[in-house]
């Protein structure tokens, strides 16, 4: 049977909101009644409370002078008895107001108490006993995510239709010759029809 720590990640704003306080599970690999662990607390990381996760048992927390070791005995025993597996408990710690974007803090929890004396587990079901082993969990801070920057787009002016404006071309209006009434003169070309007659006439002489 080993204890196990978790881990979790978020960002700086998501910090800040929960007011630099996060919380972390505590478990257990294989089925127990009890088991005495403690939870050593890394750089920049303050104790804040512990509390049991499965109902009806019990998880009395209990720190050190200098805050940054918490051991808890975990005991559930019910009628009929039942061994419970998985997280046993649950560890809120407050992060440094300093954390910035990249940081990591770590926790380790094994089966010792604040004087590095063994601890044991026990499964009640099945008699099984010994000591536990260690495990290790970390919060890591990132960068908020940034929020694409939008360009403005400007449409184009819509062109305004204009009425194509038709005009109609003038066309000239031929004139008609005026009429002469004076008797043609000698040499002057003669019509047609007028020759003919002019001939007729000569030939008739």
């Amino acid at each position: 049977v080993s204890l196990t720590m978790g881990s979790k990640t978020l960002t700086l704003a998501e910090l800040k909101a929960a007011n630099y306080q996060v919380t972390l599970p505590i478990g257990v690999t294989d089925s127990i009644n009890s088991v005495g662990f403690g939870v050593t607390l890394g750089e920049g990381l303050t104790y804040v409370d512990l509390e049991a996760s499965v109902k009806k048992a019990t998880c009395l927390a209990a720190t050190n002078d200098a805050g940054n070791f918490v051991f808890a005995p975990f005991a559930y025993a019910t009628v009929p008895l039942k061994a419970v597996s998985g997280q046993i408990a649950a560890i809120t710690v407050e992060v440094s107001k300093d954390a910035k974007a990249g940081d990591t803090y770590t926790l380790s929890v094994d089966g010792k108490d604040s004087d590095g004396v063994e601890t044991s587990y026990k499964n009640g079901e099945t008699g099984e006993t010994g000591v536990p082993g260690s495990g290790a969990g970390t919060i890591t801070i990132v960068e908020d995510p940034t929020e694409p920057t939008t360009e403005a787009t400007t449409a184009a002016p819509t062109a305004t239709p204009v009425a194509a404006t038709t005009t109609a071309a003038k066309v000239a209006t031929p004139t008609k010759p005026a009429k002469s009434t004076s008797s043609p003169k000698t040499g002057d070309a003669l019509p047609v029809a007028g020759v003919a007659v002019a001939v007729a006439v000569i030939g008739g002489v």
